[in-house]
C-alpha cells in the first residue's frame, strides 16, 4: 500500500505545458498506482481512526479472566525459621565479614557487616557473589564420574565406595606414599587439621599446601629476615601510614576492599607509590607511578637503599638496637647498586628513585605492600628479603602504620598452613 498526495485540482493552469520531467514523474506515478494499491492522506486517516475504534471496542470484550489463588497454606517469605549467621568471605585475604541470612536451613541472602573493622560494611563484586558457592546455578551438586569420555551422575554411596577402594588398592600396590595430598586455603583451621590427621592415618607424610606455589617465597623470605613468615600489620592499620609503596600488588582488582583503608589514609595525607611494569587500577590511585622491568624489583629496592644510606636517612638507633648484619648490606648496596647500575637493570632513572627514597624518608611510618608480583618470580625469596631489609633500614617494622603488608590469596592461608597440611608442620 502506497500513501500518495491528493491529485492536483482542476483549476491548475491548462495553458502551461508540462515539463518533460513532470511527464516522466506522472507516467511513473500512474505505473505504480496500477501495480500497487494506493490511498491518499484523507483515506489513510479515515481508515486509521476506524482501526483504533475497533481495537478499543475489542479491549472491552472478556478476553481474560482474573486468576484464582491456589488452595492451601500461604507461603510467605520470612514465615519460616530465620537465622543470621556471621561468616567470612573466602574470595581473598581481606576476610570481609558477612551476615548470611538462613531461612529453614537454606542460605537465602547476605549482607555485609557494617561494624566490621575490616570491610566497614563494604563488599566487592567477588564478595557479593559469596552465596553462589553453595547455591549457584552452576555449582556441582552431586558426584560425577567420567565414563567413555562423558561425565555421568552417580550416588554419594557409590562415589565413597569407589574412591575408598581405589585408595586401598594404591596403598596395597605401591605403598601409602603413592598418593599426594594437597590442602587448601579455603579450609578453615579445623578442616586443615582434619586433613593432616587423615593423611597421617593413611600412613604418609606426603602432604602439602597450595601455598607452596603461592606465598611460600614470602614465608621463607620474611621468616629468614625477622623470624616469622607472616604479615606484620593488618589491613585497617594501613590508615595510619604516612606513605605506602605497592610493589608487586594490584590491590584495586585483587583485594578491592583493602583499598578502603588506603584511601582513608590518603585522605589524611598519605602518599601512595605504585611500582609495577603495568599501569594498573591501583596505579591510577597513586601519587607516584614507577614503571620497572619485570623481575627487576631487587635492583629498584637496592637503588632506594643506596640513596638512603648515602644521605644518612637510615634509622641508626633502630638498627643499633634491633638489627644485626645491616653493615654488610650497606657495603654491598653502596658498591654494587649505584644509580647507573640500577637504571641499567630496572630502567628507572636516578631522579625518580631518589624521589621515592625521599618520600619514604620524609613520611614515616611507611608501609610496603606486595602480593604475587613478588612471590611468583624464580627469585621471589630474594625480592621479599630486599623489601624487608628496606623496611628495617627505615625503622618501620614493629610500628603502627608501617611494617610489611603481605596480601595473601585467601583469608586463611596463614591459619591453614600453620595448623597442618605442610609436611614440616605436624599437628599434635
Amino acid at each position: 500500500m502506497l500513501l500518495t498526495p491528493k491529485k492536483p485540482g482542476v483549476h491548475a493552469s491548462r495553458s502551461s505545458s508540462p515539463a518533460p520531467s513532470a511527464s516522466f514523474v506522472h507516467s511513473l506515478r500512474r505505473g505504480l498506482s496500477n501495480a500497487l494499491p494506493t490511498m491518499d492522506r484523507r483515506a489513510f486517516l479515515r481508515r486509521s481512526g476506524l482501526g483504533v475504534g475497533v481495537g478499543l471496542a475489542a479491549g472491552q470484550l472478556t478476553l481474560m479472566r482474573k486468576a484464582d489463588a491456589a488452595e492451601g497454606p500461604v507461603s510467605r517469605v520470612g514465615a519460616g525459621k530465620v537465622e543470621v549467621k556471621r561468616t567470612v568471605c573466602s574470595h581473598c585475604s581481606v576476610g570481609c565479614a558477612t551476615d548470611a541470612v538462613v531461612e529453614n536451613g537454606v542460605w537465602v541472602r547476605q549482607e555485609p557487616v557494617f561494624d566490621s573493622p575490616i570491610n566497614l560494611g563494604a563488599h566487592c563484586a567477588k564478595g557479593a557473589a559469596l552465596r553462589e558457592h553453595g547455591h549457584g546455578e552452576y555449582r556441582l551438586r552431586y558426584p560425577m564420574k567420567l565414563v567413555n569420555g562423558k561425565y555421568e551422575r552417580i550416588s554419594w554411596d557409590t562415589a565413597l565406595e569407589e574412591v575408598s577402594a581405589k585408595l586401598k588398592e594404591l596403598r596395597q600396590a605401591s605403598g601409602p606414599d603413592s598418593v599426594y595430598w594437597v590442602g587448601s586455603s579455603k579450609h578453615n583451621n579445623e578442616q586443615a587439621y582434619l586433613l593432616r590427621k587423615f593423611v597421617s592415618f593413611f600412613g604418609s607424610n606426603n602432604c602439602d599446601h597450595q601455598a607452596r606455589i603461592c606465598h611460600s617465597t614470602t614465608v621463607a623470605g620474611v621468616a629468614n629476615t625477622w623470624g616469622y613468615g607472616a604479615m606484620t600489620n593488618s589491613y585497617n592499620d594501613m590508615r595510619f601510614a604516612k606513605v605506602a609503596m605497592y610493589i608487586g600488588s594490584n590491590a584495586a582488582e585483587a583485594h578491592p576492599v583493602s583499598m578502603l583503608h588506603l584511601l582513608h589514609a590518603k585522605e589524611k595525607g598519605c602518599k601512595v607509590i605504585v611500582v609495577d611494569p603495568r599501569y594498573t587500577r591501583t596505579a591510577a590511585k597513586s601519587d607516584e607511578y614507577v614503571r620497572i622491568r619485570s623481575g627487576s624489583d631487587i635492583a629498584f629496592l637496592f637503588g632506594i637503599l643506596h640513596h638512603i644510606f648515602k644521605n644518612g636517612w637510615e634509622d641508626k638507633k633502630y638498627l643499633n638496637d634491633r638489627v644485626f648484619g645491616m653493615d654488610k648490606v650497606r657495603e654491598e648496596v653502596m658498591t654494587k647498586w649505584t644509580p647507573d647500575k640500577v637504571e641499567e637493570a630496572c630502567g628507572v632513572k636516578e631522579a625518580q628513585v631518589l624521589k621515592v627514597a625521599t618520600w619514604l624518608n620524609e613520611n614515616r611510618p611507611g608501609t610496603i605492600v606486595w602480593c604475587m608480583g613478588q612471590t611468583q618470580h624464580t627469585i621471589g625469596n630474594a625480592i621479599v628479603r630486599a623489601s624487608c631489609i628496606l623496611q628495617l633500614a627505615l625503622g618501620n617494622v614493629g610500628r603502627s602504620g608501617g611494617g610489611t603488608n603481605i596480601f595473601r590469596g585467601h583469608d586463611n592461608v596463614q591459619g591453614a598452613t600453620d595448623v597442618g597440611p605442610n609436611p614440616d608442620s605436624l599437628p599434635s
